[in-house]
C-alpha cells in the first residue's frame, strides 16, 4: 500500500512534529511498511540529554534529604532542559522516539522544582519509550523526581501516604473507577520505605517497609512495590488504558471502540512491546482513513516546534521559546497538576488562539505582536527583569531560518497553483471551505522569495493549520 501526500503527512505528523514538503516529496514512493520502518530505523538509539552536571559535588555537604532539595533547586536549568529538549525535536531525525517520549513525558506528569532530576526522568523516558511499558512502568516507580512528586518520601510503614500507589492506579495503569480504596490503602503499604537517598538516588529503606500481609485485587501475601506493579501489568485493563489514550493521541481524539479493542489485544499478549502495538497501529487502513487525518488540534509544543522544523527557526534569544510555550499553555516540565495537560479544544482559548493565528504573520511577515506569557502558576522563583532590548525582542519576533527545502517546493507554479499547492502542504483538514481569494491578495510580489513567504505566512495563519 502507498500513500497520498496527506497521509504521509499525517504520519510525519503524528510520529513527529511535521517535515519539509520535499521531505515528504521524497518519499512518496514508499509502502507503508517502508515508511514505518524507516521511523523505527532513525528512532533505534535514544541519546541523552546532558544539559546539567549533577550539581552533588561532595557527598559529605549533603547531610540529608532537605539539603539535597535546596542543592538541586533550580528552575532556571529546568528551562534550559526545556530548551535542549525543543531543541531536539526540531532537529533530530529519531522522531518517534522523541514524539513518545512526549507522550509519555505527559503521561508520567512530574512536576518537581530539582532541575538534573527532571533531566534523569527525562532520559528514563526516552529509553524506554519504544520499549516495553512494564520495564518502564517499574523505572518510572523507581524515579526519584517521580517519587518525590508523589510524596512517597513520607510513606512510610507507621504513617503511609497513599498517593503515589493512588497515581500509578489511577494514572498510570488501570484509569479511575477500576479499583477500589483498600486497593489503594493496601498498596500503599507495599511501596513504604521506596524513598530517594541524600545523594538523591533511589533506594529501598528496609526499616520503614511494611513487612506486614497485605491484600490487593484479592491477593494477600507479603508484597512488596514490584509486586503490585507486576499485578498492575497482569490486569488487562492496564492495556485498555494506555491504548485508549495512545489511540487519542496517535489517531483520533474521538475513540473507536473497536479498533482501541484489537490495540490492546496486541499490546497485552506481546508483554506490552511498545513497538509492536505502534507497528500495529501505523501499518493499519484504519489510521490513514480519512475521517483520522487533520481531526487532532495540535498541542502547543506541536504546533511550535512543527514551525521551529520545517522552517529551521532561530532565535537570537532562546527564551523566546520559553514565553512562546508559556502564552499557549504549554511547558515542558511544568506540567500543571499530576494528571498532566488538558488537551484537543482545551488548548484553544480566545487568547491562545490569537496567538497561533498571529504567530507565523510575525514569524514571516511584518507583522508585530506583544507575546505576553500566561502565568504558569510558579512562583518559587520570580521573573528576571527584562531589559528593553529584551521587552523588545518579545514584542518583534523576528527569527532566522532557512527556506531553501521549501522554497524548492513551490518555484515556478503561478499564483492558483501557489496558494493550492501550499494549503496541500500544510493543511491536513478538509480546506473546502479556505478563502482562496483572501490568500491570493496577499501575495507579496515584491521578490520570489518574499512571493512564497507571503502565501505560506496566511495560510499558516489560518484555524485550519492548527489541525494535524
Amino acid at each position: 500500500m502507498h500513500l497520498t501526500q496527506k497521509q504521509i503527512q499525517h504520519l510525519f505528523l503524528r510520529t513527529g512534529f511535521g517535515e519539509t514538503p520535499d521531505t515528504v516529496l521524497q518519499h512518496r514512493d514508499l509502502t507503508v511498511e517502508q515508511h514505518v520502518n524507516r521511523l523505527f530505523k532513525f528512532s533505534e538509539k535514544g541519546l541523552d540529554i546532558t544539559v546539567i552536571e549533577n550539581p552533588v559535588k561532595n557527598e559529605k555537604e549533603v547531610t540529608d534529604i532537605k539539603v539535597l532539595r535546596m542543592i538541586l533547586r533550580s528552575k532556571r536549568k529546568t528551562e534550559e532542559l526545556n530548551l535542549a529538549w525543543i531543541d531536539r525535536m526540531a532537529k533530530t531525525d529519531a522522531q518517534l522516539r522523541e514524539k513518545m517520549t512526549f507522550f509519555w513525558h505527559d503521561h508520567f506528569a512530574t512536576r518537581v522544582p530539582m532541575a538534573y532530576l527532571a533531566q534523569l526522568q527525562n532520559n528514563t523516558i526516552r529509553k524506554h519509550a519504544l520499549g516495553n511499558f512494564g520495564e518502564l512502568l517499574h523505572a518510572i516507580s523507581k524515579d526519584p523526581a517521580m517519587l518525590l512528586f508523589l510524596n512517597n518520601q513520607q510513606n512510610r510503614k507507621k504513617h503511609p501516604n497513599e498517593n503515589f500507589a493512588r497515581e500509578v492506579m489511577e494514572l498510570f495503569t488501570l484509569g479511575e473507577g477500576n479499583y477500589t480504596e483498600n486497593d489503594i490503602k493496601e498498596a500503599a503499604k507495599a511501596f513504604t520505605g521506596w524513598q530517594v537517598n541524600r545523594l538523591g538516588k533511589f533506594e529501598k529503606n528496609v526499616a520503614e517497609h511494611d513487612e506486614g500481609s497485605k491484600t490487593v485485587f484479592g491477593k494477600t501475601g507479603n508484597f512488596d512495590g514490584e509486586n503490585i506493579i507486576e499485578m498492575l501489568l497482569e490486569k488487562k485493563q492496564t492495556a485498555k488504558y494506555i491504548c485508549t489514550k495512545l489511540y487519542r493521541f496517535l489517531v483520533n481524539h474521538t475513540e473507536d471502540a473497536e479498533f482501541i479493542e484489537r490495540m490492546t489485544n496486541e499490546f497485552y499478549n506481546s508483554k506490552y512491546n511498545i513497538e509492536h502495538l505502534l507497528r500495529f497501529v501505523l501499518t493499519s487502513s484504519h489510521f490513514y482513513e480519512e475521517r483520522n487525518i487533520g481531526c487532532r488540534i495540535s498541542s502547543p509544543t506541536e504546533f511550535l516546534v512543527r514551525l521551529l522544523r520545517t522552517f529551521k527557526l532561530r532565535f537570537r534569544n532562546d527564551r523566546i521559546v520559553l514565553a512562546g510555550q508559556k502564552a499557549l499553555g504549554q511547558i515542558l516540565f511544568f506540567p500543571p497538576n499530576v494528571a498532566g495537560w488538558n488537551e484537543h479544544t482545551d488548548w484553544i482559548d480566545s487568547s491562545s488562539l490569537l496567538m497561533r493565528l498571529r504567530l507565523p504573520l510575525v514569524l514571516f511577515a511584518d507583522v508585530e505582536m506583544d507575546l505576553r506569557p500566561k502565568d504558569d502558576g510558579d512562583n518559587e522563583e520570580p521573573e528576571e527583569e527584562m531589559s528593553p532590548g529584551q521587552k523588545a525582542l518579545l514584542r518583534w519576533v523576528k527569527p532566522e531560518s532557512d527556506w531553501i527545502e521549501v522554497l524548492t517546493s513551490f518555484q515556478k507554479l503561478d499564483d492558483q497553483k501557489l496558494v493550492d499547492s501550499v494549503i496541500g502542504s500544510f493543511i491536513q483538514c478538509p480546506s473546502n471551505c479556505m478563502d482562496r481569494n483572501l490568500i491570493l491578495r496577499s501575495i507579496n510580489t515584491h521578490d520570489a522569495e518574499e512571493r512564497i513567504r507571503s502565501v505560506v505566512a496566511h495560510v499558516l495563519s489560518t484555524p485550519e493549520f492548527q489541525l494535524i
